[in-house]
């Protein structure tokens, strides 16, 4: 299955430099194997703001169930600072589901 991770901002924080969010990103999700994906617009009922600017967002390819539950369990437990993270699933021939 591959993982994406979407990165919306939260009110009054916005890092509009790719290079900079990059940075902090990668550096958040230090213990996983991530591919930058550039950027992306979500569904608006699965963000928590209102803004319309697209979301950064990272590819985890071919994760296995362990990292997912992983990746959600440190989520919980070290959320980003400035930053609601989404994270969508999709396993071949099924459509991408939202998952965190």
């Amino acid at each position: 299955m591959d993982l994406r991770l979407c990165f919306e901002n939260k009110s009054g924080v916005s890092i509009d430099d790719e290079h900079v969010f990059q940075h902090y990103a990668e550096n958040y999700l230090s213990g996983f194997t991530v591919e930058w994906a550039g950027s992306i617009s979500i569904s608006h009922r699965d963000k928590r703001t209102h803004g319309m600017q697209p979301l950064w967002q990272y590819v985890i390819r071919d994760a296995s169930i362990a990292c997912r539950d992983y990746l959600c369990e440190y989520l919980n437990r070290n959320p980003m600072c400035g930053y609601y993270v989404h994270v969508y699933e999709r396993s071949p021939g099924h459509n991408a589901v939202k998952i965190y």
